[in-house]
C-alpha cells in the first residue's frame, strides 16, 4: 500500500517517459549519458531523474566533507569557546556531545508552509538546532579530536584511533606519529599518506609493509631505503640507485632532517622523482571484483567508487563507503548503510535520502544530524523520534498525508530529488572537500551557491591568538629544531599567509619534532595536511591512454601531479616484474 499515492502517481508518470540518452547538467553544462542503469536507480528510490551530472552531484555532496578543519565556535547559551569542525560564520550552533544528547530539539518544531521554499524553512530550523561539536564514536582520552574512535594522548586528530600522535585524518592503530592521511598500523613515523603497516619512516606515499625508510612511493616490503619508487622487497636504495649497506649507511648518516631547509631540499628532489622517473598505476585498487574507481579495497560490484573499503557492494557513484554498505547510489560518506540515495556523512542508515550526518536512521529524507529516527522528513538534530516533519510531531496518518503534499509541492518548485543546498554546509566552500577530494573545477562553489567567508571570520580563530599585535612573521621560525626552545616559542602566535590562518606550536608538537629530529615548519599544520591530500588521487576519473600501450584507461585526477606517467594494470605489472 502506498503511503504517498499522489506523489507516487506523479513520479511514475515521469519515470515512465524517461529514456536513456545524452543529458546536459543544469549546473555546469557538461554532457553525460543517462543510462538505463541510472534510470533503474531512480525507479528503485522512487525519485525524479536528476538534472545534474553524477560527478556534479558528488562535488556538491563532498563540499559537506570535513577536509580536516578546526574552528573555535561558542556555546549558544554560555558563550564558552568550543573547538569544533563547524565554522561559526556558517551560522550553525554547536553543543558538546554530552550536552547535545541530553537535549530534545522537538521543541523547535514548526508547521510546513507550502507557499514557501522548503529549503528556506529547513535552513531556518538548522540555524536553531545545534550540531554535535565533536561527534565522537568513542570518548577520547587527553586528546584534541573529532569523530574519535578512541584516541589517547593525541592532538588534532580526526576520524582516528591513535595514541601519542598529532595531525591525523582517517588513520587507525597509529602510535607516536604525526601528519597522517588515510593510514593504518603506523608507528614512529612522520608525514605518511595512503599507506599501511609502516614503522620508523618519514615521507611515505602509497606504500605497505615498510620500515626505516624515507621518501617512498608505491613500495612494498622495503627497508632502509631513501628515495624509492615502484619497488618491491628492496633494501639500501638511494633515489632508486642500489647501494651497498656500507655506502647507504654512510650517506644516511649525513642526512639532517633537524633543519627545515634540508627537509625542503630533499622533498623537492622527491617531487621531481615522482614527476619524471616514476610510473603510476592506473589506480590503487586492491582486492576488488567487478568494480571501478580509486582507492577501493575489498569491494564488489562498485562502479565509480572512491575511498571505499572492507565490504561495500552493489553500489554506484559512492565515496567513503565502508563495511556492509550496499544498494546505494550517489552517496558521499556511507558507513554500513544500505538502500540510500544522495546521502552524506552518515552511519548505519537504511532507506535514507538527501540527508547529512545522520546515524541509525531509516526511512528519512532531508534530515540533518538526526539519530535513531524513523519516518522523518526535513528534521534537524532529533534523537529517537518517528513521524516528524521540520521537528514537529505528527500522528502516523497525518505524517504521510503531509509528506505526500510536501513532495508534490517540492516537485512543482523543482527542488525535490536534489541534495540540500551547499549554503547549508558547516564551512566555507573553499575549505570543504569538493576540490580537495573530488577535483571539482574552479568556480563550482559559486555555481552551487557555496559559502564564501574568510577563514578567520566570526571569531573562528579563538581568543588565544586574537591579538594581531602579538603575531609573529613565519620567517622568524628557526630553521633547526635545536634552536626551537619551549621557553621562547611554545604558544607563540604566527600567521600563515597562504592558509590565511594563525597558528602556534604546542608542547606535544615541539616534543615530537625533537624526538624525531624534524625541523619546525613555517606552515600551518592544516597546510601540511592539505599538501598530502593534494598529492593523492581524487575521486574524479578522467579518460586517457596508457603511456605504454596506448589502451584507454580511467585515471583519477591528481592536483599535485597532473602530468605523471600512468600505465594500465597489465603494463604496470610487467613494469614491476622488470624494474621493481
Amino acid at each position: 500500500m502506498s503511503h504517498t499515492p499522489t506523489y507516487d502517481a506523479k513520479i511514475k508518470a515521469i519515470l515512465d517517459v524517461t529514456q536513456p540518452g545524452e543529458r546536459t547538467c543544469e549546473i555546469t553544462g557538461q554532457k553525460w549519458i543517462m543510462t538505463e542503469e541510472e534510470i533503474d536507480w531512480y525507479r528503485k528510490f522512487n525519485v525524479p531523474p536528476s538534472k545534474r551530472a553524477p560527478l556534479v552531484r558528488m562535488w556538491h555532496m563532498t563540499c559537506f566533507w570535513l577536509s580536516f578543519q578546526w574552528w573555535w565556535n561558542k556555546h549558544p547559551e554560555t558563550g564558552k569557546p568550543i573547538l569544533s569542525f563547524v565554522h561559526p560564520a556558517s551560522g550553525i550552533k554547536v553543543l558538546p556531545d554530552k550536552e547535545w544528547y541530553a537535549k530534545d530539539f522537538s521543541s523547535e518544531g514548526r508547521e510546513v508552509d507550502f507557499g514557501r521554499s522548503f529549503f528556506e524553512q529547513l535552513r531556518e530550523l538548522q540555524l536553531c538546532v545545534p550540531y554535535l561539536a565533536s561527534r565522537n564514536a568513542k570518548e577520547p582520552e587527553n586528546s584534541i579530536s573529532q569523530f574519535s574512535f578512541g584516541d589517547v594522548n593525541s592532538y588534532f586528530v580526526m576520524f582516528c584511533r591513535s595514541r601519542d600522535s598529532l595531525f591525523g585524518d582517517y588513520s587507525f592503530d597509529v602510535e607516536d606519529s604525526a601528519e597522517l592521511v588515510n593510514v593504518g598500523s603506523v608507528s614512529n613515523s612522520y608525514n605518511i599518506a595512503n599507506s599501511r603497516r609502516i614503522h620508523g619512516c618519514k615521507f611515505v606515499r602509497e606504500s605497505f609493509d615498510c620500515i626505516r625508510s624515507c621518501f617512498l612511493f608505491d613500495c612494498r616490503n622495503c627497508e632502509n631505503c631513501f628515495g624509492a619508487t615502484n619497488k618491491r622487497n628492496a633494501k639500501y636504495l638511494w633515489f632508486n640507485e642500489q647501494l651497498s649497506k656500507e655506502e647507504w649507511e654512510r650517506r644516511f648518516s649525513e642526512v639532517d632532517f633537524r633543519r627545515r631547509s634540508a627537509v625542503e631540499g630533499w622533498f623537492g628532489k622527491f617531487d621531481a622523482l615522482l614527476l619524471k622517473d616514476t610510473v603510476w598505476p592506473e589506480n590503487f585498487n586492491d582486492k576488488i571484483q567487478d568494480s571501478t574507481g580509486e582507492y577501493l579495497s575489498g569491494v564488489t560490484r562498485v562502479q565509480h567508487g572512491f575511498l571505499c573499503a572492507e565490504g561495500p557492494h552493489d553500489c554506484a557513484w559512492v565515496a567513503g563507503a565502508w563495511a556492509e554498505t550496499f544498494d546505494c547510489f550517489t552517496c558521499a560518506g556511507a558507513f554500513s548503510c544500505n538502500t540510500c540515495y544522495l546521502l552524506a556523512n552518515s552511519d548505519r542508515c537504511v532507506n535514507a535520502k538527501f540527508c547529512d550526518k545522520c546515524i541509525d536512521c531509516q526511512n528519512v529524507e532531508y534530515c540533518l544530524q538526526c539519530i535513531n529516527c524513523e519516518n522523518c522528513f526535513g528534521c534537524v538534530g532529533l534523537n529517537r523520534k518517528r513521524f516528524c516533519i521540520l521537528n514537529r510531531q505528527y500522528t502516523e496518518e497525518e505524517y504521510w498525508k503531509t509528506v505526500d503534499c510536501l513532495k508534490i509541492a517540492m516537485l512543482e518548485q523543482g527542488t525535490y530529488g536534489e541534495f540540500i543546498p551547499a549554503s547549508m554546509a558547516h564551512d566555507t566552500y573553499q575549505l570543504g572537500g569538493a576540490e580537495l577530494y573530488y577535483g571539482a573545477l574552479p568556480g563550482f562553489g559559486k555555481q552551487i551557491g557555496g559559502n564564501d567567508f574568510e577563514p578567520e571570520s566570526a571569531g573562528a580563530v579563538g581568543d588565544v591568538l586574537s591579538d594581531v599585535q602579538k603575531l609573529h612573521d613565519v620567517s622568524q621560525i628557526p630553521d633547526c629544531i635545536d634552536d626551537f626552545t619551549d621557553d621562547r616559542w611554545k604558544g607563540v602566535g604566527f600567521y600563515d599567509p597562504v592558509q590565511k590562518r594563525r597558528f602556534a606550536f604546542t608542547a606535544p608538537e615541539i616534543a615530537f619534532y625533537r624526538r624525531h629530529g624534524i625541523g619546525p615548519s613555517r606552515q600551518h599544520f592544516i597546510a601540511r595536511m592539505w599538501d598530502m591530500y593534494r598529492s593523492a588521487n581524487t575521486g574524479r576519473l578522467d579518460e586517457r591512454s596508457c603511456d605504454k600501450c596506448a589502451s584507454p584507461i580511467l585515471v583519477a585526477y591528481n592536483a599535485k601531479y597532473p602530468e605523471r606517467t600512468v600505465y594500465c594494470k597489465p603494463c604496470y605489472l610487467r613494469f614491476l616484474e622488470e624494474k621493481g
